[in-house]
């Protein structure tokens, strides 16, 4: 019996557990104050406009904003944000949520963040509540030298404070798969201190390189934009035109052209779990978009016909277990009746009272109450990701 319940329990867990991540993240990250560096606030804006298009909530997005450009004084177009001389498209808007703002932009914060080390009374606007099944992009922004990235001209943060970040989160099971990006000065060697698995890792430019702008407002009056930032941009607007879209990280850095970004992007793939080969693999949408509830296999939705036979199937397991533990009380119980009829003296008395259960007896329907109790939450759980 113990084996047969182990068995259907180990069963439930199975089809309950899914076998990819359920959740994705995005932790994106200005740490530039001051008119000047406008770009910063506005690579930043993109790649949050870009994950919100692609499916991923606000509620799962963490937006840090060390300076409101929008609102500057020396801004000539009040209230806005753009990226493009031609300014087509206002990155700030209407529908903008920033989690961390002015001098919230820390590195103590944004460390706290990652590792979830916050203060109870910390509002989950605020919280990166991810899991070991959580896919997270990490992307930043600012100005960085060898293996240090400044926030707003007062701190820095180390190529090896990211290392250990990234590690306690492995440790706590904060992060299932995480795409590190970063578009800064000698930005490649932010990531060279990483050890911790599953992170693919990406920067605009090596060792003794800068990351470049790529183009100016003249009536803004600073640069809009870095140039690593845009062509990734670029992929993400032209090629990724919607969530269903299967295209993979390889194609992604496949697009990099250092003649146009002026500098050479690097890429680390040693800490994914397969290696290069199964990181490029990994689609664009693992990362950048939501996760999505139907599969979509040669243009045609599956449909759920695979699934309940496994239900059904499970359902059959069940009643055999519980068709096989009631032969063997019966059995079990014949067995005590005859044992006590042969011992029993011919001059006792029988009384009428309450009836002795058998503690064995009690806790067996114990077990067959929980493994059919365990059957319908199954299926139920099954009927409410049918019907989602």
């Amino acid at each position: 019996m113990a084996f047969s319940l182990y068995l259907i329990l180990t069963l439930i867990l199975a089809a309950l557990v899914p076998a990819e991540h359920t959740s994705n993240w995005a932790v994106l990250v200005s740490t530039s104050r001051f008119w000047f560096n406008y770009r910063h606030l506005a690579n930043v804006l993109s790649l949050y406009r870009t994950v919100k298009r692609l499916g991923i909530p606000d509620s799962q997005i963490i937006l840090m904003l060390p300076d409101d450009m929008a609102c500057n004084p020396r801004n000539a177009f009040p209230g806005t944000v753009y990226n493009n001389a031609d300014r087509a498209l206002d990155l700030y808007g209407d529908n903008i949520e920033v989690d961390y703002r002015g001098y919230e932009v820390t590195v103590e914060n944004f460390i706290r963040l990652m590792t979830d080390r916050v203060g109870e009374d910390m509002p989950r606007s605020k919280r990166l509540l991810t899991d070991d099944r959580s896919n997270i992009l990490v992307y930043m922004t600012g100005h960085g030298g060898n293996e240090f990235l400044k926030f707003q001209d007062a701190e820095e943060i180390s190529a090896f404070d990211l290392a250990d970040a990234f590690e306690q989160m492995w440790e706590k099971k904060r992060y299932h798969e995480l795409l590190f990006m970063i578009d800064t000065c000698q930005a490649n060697t932010m990531y060279s201190k990483f050890y911790s698995p599953n992170i693919i890792a990406t920067g605009s430019s090596e060792i003794d390189q800068s990351s470049y702008s790529h183009h100016a407002d003249n009536d803004v009056g600073v640069a809009v934009i870095d140039r690593y930032t845009y062509y990734n941009l670029e992929f993400l607007e032209t090629q990724v035109r919607d969530p269903s879209s299967k295209l993979t990280l390889g194609d992604l850095f496949d697009s990099y052209d250092e003649a146009k970004i002026h500098s050479h992007p690097g890429i680390r793939y040693d800490l994914f779990q397969g290696g290069e080969k199964t990181a490029r693999e990994r689609l664009v949408m693992d990362f950048f978009g939501n996760v999505q509830n139907v599969e979509v296999e040669n243009g045609v939705e599956r449909n759920d016909t695979k699934l309940q036979e496994e239900l059904d199937h499970l359902s059959r397991l069940i009643e055999a277990a519980k068709q096989r533990h009631n032969e063997t009380q019966v059995a079990y119980s014949a067995g005590i009746d005859s044992t006590e009829a042969n011992v029993q003296p011919k001059s006792a008395k029988k009384f009428e009272g309450a009836a002795k259960i058998q503690q064995d007896d009690g806790w067996s329907k114990q077990l067959v109450g929980l493994s059919a109790l365990l059957g319908i939450t199954t299926i139920w759980a099954a009927g409410s990701w049918l019907e989602s």
